[in-house]
């Protein structure tokens, strides 16, 4: 008697597994799937100060935005991220004088999270970022 209630026992944690194997394959696809979207937000945060803090640094209306896009890539290539991906978008409200107020956009898109209502997560994330041109810095 104890041979059978011994493989009774086995198939019943073979019909378990099987039972729970899909729930546990979706939740580790969803984990690794938001842990991507995470990843790209901090990506985008970084991208986005360092072409803020490379625009301001200068006086020159002329280098600031190349500065900006050239700094945002180097950002989202130390993530790791195709630079080629991203939009860099970058505002100067009230010129590019002392003081006034640079922003900057960064978006990148990502693929959707193997998981049920995926569609309804954003595909494309982003960030922003603004900071006033240095007071004290002198042209050059």
């Amino acid at each position: 008697m104890s041979r059978v209630a011994g493989r009774r026992s086995q198939g019943q944690a073979y019909v378990e597994f099987i039972i729970v194997l899909p729930l546990l394959l979706l939740l580790i696809a969803g984990i690794i799937g938001f842990g991507q979207m995470i990843y790209v937000k901090l990506a985008t945060e970084a991208a986005a100060w360092a072409a803020a803090r490379h625009a301001v640094s200068t006086l020159n209306i002329d280098r600031g935005p190349a500065q900006a896009f050239v700094a945002s890539r180097y950002a989202l290539q130390g993530f790791g991220l195709n630079p080629d991906s991203a939009w860099v978008t970058l505002w100067a409200y009230g010129g590019w004088n002392r003081g006034s107020r640079i922003q900057v956009r960064v978006c990148y898109d990502v693929p959707p999270p193997p998981v049920p209502y995926a569609y309804l997560l954003p595909s494309r994330i982003c960030s922003t970022q603004t900071m006033p041109v240095y007071r004290w810095k002198s042209k050059w």
